[in-house]
């Protein structure tokens, strides 16, 4: 049940999970790295943080499911989306955004989640409906209306789809902002800070899974479609006019402040 996920747990493991991966942030010129795919990197890093996150979460959360980023596993009933580094490229640039993410996934839903921004110094956790908990966010930067909206980018989306989004957002009177981590743009809109978040063909559950349960728990409207490959749909805050008329966008719609679809 989600109201049985323990919050204070999730957070001692996203925070042992950020110390190891600050570590392999300031050894940046050790780091082993690979190309999964041209401008797709991974590294010693996100293996060694992926490996720690799964030892805390069978250990904490036992019989949960898990599926990472960087080790696969199952997308079945109730298991953990892991992403141990969102936002590698940032990562490995020396740059502070990115940030690790888990989800926790029941037959189709994100029930509970958290994600840790550990260069920022900030994390959010949450599940069911609410409350979010914050860490280092001051109370005093929230914004009454944000000005900005979070905007995905990859090369599975294409540009000139993203530009008449990213056009839309303009005449709307919101700044796009790319981020280069989904799970860092997710965490901000859930506590305040963006106006909203529009990706398609997200990499995977992994990027957006604690991101949209955080979204929920905060009392946002949310919709995600999971396709076939394992890459994402999504739509976060009250930004869903926005998307309108975009053909991979047509049945992403809010129901009850959140709509799931596989």
């Amino acid at each position: 049940m989600t109201d049985l996920i323990d919050l204070d747990r999730l957070s001692r493991i996203l925070t042992e999970a950020g110390t190891q991966a600050l570590g392999f942030f300031d050894t940046l010129a050790d780091r082993a790295i690979e190309a999964k795919a041209p401008g797709d990197l991974v590294s010693d890093a996100d293996r060694a943080v992926e490996a720690t996150l799964r030892r805390l979460l069978a250990h904490d959360f036992p019989g949960d499911g898990i599926l990472g980023e960087e080790m696969g596993g199952t997308s079945k009933g109730r298991f953990w989306a892991v992403d141990p580094i969102d936002g590698t490229a940032n990562f490995l640039s020396g740059l502070p955004f990115w940030t690790i993410s888990v989800g926790l996934m029941d037959e189709g839903r994100p029930v509970a989640g958290g994600i840790i921004a550990p260069a920022l110094g900030l994390m959010a956790v949450g599940g069911g409906a609410g409350p979010l908990h914050e860490t280092g966010l001051a109370a005093g930067s929230r914004a009454a209306m944000p000005g900005c909206i979070g905007l995905g980018r990859n090369p599975r989306w294409p540009v000139a789809d993203r530009h008449a989004v990213e056009a839309a957002c303009e005449t709307a009177g919101l700044a796009p902002r790319v981020l280069g981590s989904c799970a860092l743009a997710l965490m901000l809109v859930a506590t305040g800070r963006l106006a909203g978040y529009v990706e398609a063909r997200v990499g995977g559950l992994w990027d957006c899974a604690g991101g949209l349960a955080l979204c929920r728990a905060a009392g946002l409207p949310t919709a995600f479609r999971t396709h076939a490959d394992g890459t994402v749909d999504l739509v976060a805050g009250e930004v869903f006019g926005l998307v309108e008329g975009r053909p991979w966008a047509a049945d992403l719609v809010p129901g009850e402040r959140q709509t799931f679809q596989a």
